[in-house]
């Protein structure tokens, strides 16, 4: 008897045909073409945010002596109505690096008739760091809180356009308030309590930011006092330069 022939297998897999129709080449390219979608997508993403952020800052605009402008806020005169300078500083190296500024000053000044003090702050510099930095934020980390909500005031009545913020602090274990503070930005023109002054279309801001004592009930703020006399001798020795140019 003649015995059945074995069957023999084998362990290869079989071998696909290739594909090379049409259809078959645009199934292998959607992958490609999607991920060079993406690489594209994302690269248009980085180039817009730096581009945008460039807005913010200032970095795409013409770009006159900023230093000599903001040394224009040295001139200023010693005495302002009945209010004279008793000291003078600079911000701390680090508050100078994070605000990036052209100039700056921090004066303090006593009332002849009252001998109540304030101190002033005037920074002029690019529009994003000099926008973001508000006195919520750096009182806040000093151990004080904001009493209250902040409200916008006017400054003089013979300059209703000009407005500031107003916001009381309290030290965190306290209840009553220990020190006011009035602050508000300027593009050159005129003063204001604004929102949002980092989408301002300039490239630059000055800001202004007075701190003293709360008044007591029914008497006018210091602050206040200070200001009009103060803000008149500020436009006329440095925002009127930073205008013209």
């Amino acid at each position: 008897m003649m015995s059945n022939p074995i069957n023999q297998t084998t362990d290869r897999a079989p071998i696909a045909a290739s594909d090379d129709s049409p259809s078959g080449q645009k199934a292998q390219s959607q992958p490609m073409r999607s991920r060079t979608v993406a690489l594209v997508a994302c690269l248009s993403l980085i180039l817009l945010s730096g581009f945008f952020h460039g807005v913010l800052d200032g970095r795409w605009q013409p770009q006159t002596d900023l230093q000599k402008i903001g040394d224009q806020l040295q001139d200023l005169p010693t005495t302002c109505g009945q209010w004279d300078r008793i000291s003078e500083s600079q911000l701390d190296p680090q508050a100078q690096q994070i605000l990036q500024c052209y100039g700056s000053l921090v004066h303090e000044y006593r009332n002849r008739s009252t001998d109540q003090r304030v101190t002033v702050a005037v920074m002029f510099g690019p529009r994003g760091p000099i926008a973001v930095h508000t006195p919520e934020v750096c009182y806040s980390s000093q151990g004080t809180e904001p009493a209250g909500e902040r409200v916008a005031e006017i400054v003089d009545n013979d300059r209703p356009n000009d407005r500031l913020w107003r916001v009381q602090f309290r030290q965190t274990t306290e209840e009553q308030p220990h020190l006011e503070v009035w602050y508000g930005w300027s593009d050159g023109t005129q003063w204001y309590a604004a929102e949002y002054p980092r989408v301002w279309m300039t490239d630059r801001l000055y800001k202004i930011q007075v701190a003293g004592p709360p008044p007591e009930m029914g008497q006018e703020p210091g602050v206040q006092d200070f200001l009009r006399s103060f803000l008149p001798e500020l436009d006329a020795h440095a925002l009127a330069s930073s205008e013209s140019q």
